[in-house]
């Protein structure tokens, strides 16, 4: 009988103490995936996309709000931002063998008093109370509205440090998002999305209030029936991420057009430097999500060098 009550009080000990290490709320949603809308599981070629997602694990009000704010800043940002683009990158021999450094920083942002009117096609929520609406402009000639006294200030930027010494590689990326409208109460947005190789953090901040992600278990449908996929901290800040990606990318192929410089010290360094200033437009044709991976077909026109 005392071999059977110290084999009892040993599993008890073991689980209990297997438990304290569990996080309690990463099932808070079951294990099911979520459902997707239709525009993000398949492509959507009638019209460009416009689309706002709030942070998950929100009150379904303040959900809608949050992402129809981050709707219309990316219609406001289709329409004459302006996007600037610094690139350096440094390459030389280390003492462990060949090595260099790439640096970017792209910011896109827009500041108005013009706000094109829209009208709202779709809401849907997830299963982790994520509100996504998508939106387009009322008509194909862009009404504006009446905006004395009101105006907004939106940009969305990414930093984004590469190095390689002897053969290993590391890099370290910033990505922000900032929207802020202003009337007779002041609106705010502000997302931050922190990777440092294979750790990634985000902090976001809505009119002022702090909100910190929780360790979910987010994982949607993929397109192919039985199949899940999963997004750390939700939809949207993948998406954010990528698109401004995709913005840096389009710019690094006009940087020779503003500024560009290349210069060689001895023979085994080189320091390469390119500068750009445009305005642009822009059209999402199409998003997908794809095996925890996000898609954007991206078009843009360079308006202004």
């Amino acid at each position: 009988m005392k071999n059977i009550y110290l084999v009892v009080f040993m599993v008890f000990l073991f689980f209990g103490g297997y438990g304290q290490g569990i996080n309690t709320d990463y099932y808070k949603y079951g294990a099911s995936p979520s459902d997707l809308p239709d525009f993000l599981l398949q492509s959507v070629e009638t019209e460009p996309l416009i689309l706002g997602i709030s942070d998950p694990d929100m009150d379904s009000t303040k959900a809608a709000k949050q992402a129809i704010e981050r709707a219309r800043s990316l219609l406001y940002l289709s329409q004459n931002a302006r996007v600037r683009s610094l690139f350096d990158y440094y390459m030389g021999e280390e003492y462990s063998g060949s090595g260099g450094t790439f640096q970017s920083f792209v910011q896109l942002a827009v500041h108005d008093s013009v706000f094109p009117e829209y009208i709202v096609l779709d809401t849907f929520y997830t299963r982790f109370q994520e509100a996504i609406v998508r939106i387009r402009p009322r008509s194909d000639d862009l009404e504006f509205g009446f905006t004395i006294g009101k105006s907004y200030d939106i940009r969305m930027e990414k930093f984004r440090l590469e190095y390689e010494w002897g053969g290993a590689a590391e890099f370290q990326d910033q990505t922000e998002m900032e929207i802020q409208f202003f009337d007779s109460i002041t609106s705010s947005d502000l997302i931050s999305v922190y990777k440092y190789s294979h750790q990634f953090e985000v902090y976001s901040a809505a009119d002022g209030e702090e909100r910190f992600f929780p360790t979910l278990r987010y994982n949607y449908v993929q397109p192919n029936a039985g199949q899940q996929q999963y997004f750390k901290y939700g939809l949207w800040v993948h998406i954010m991420d990528r698109f401004i990606q995709e913005i840096a990318n389009e710019s690094k192929r006009m940087r020779e057009l503003v500024k560009k410089t290349g210069e060689t010290y001895e023979s085994s360094t080189t320091l390469s430097q390119g500068v750009t200033s445009n305005l642009v437009t822009f059209q999402i044709r199409d998003i997908n999500l794809v095996d925890g991976e996000v898609e954007i077909s991206l078009e843009v026109e360079f308006l202004e060098y």
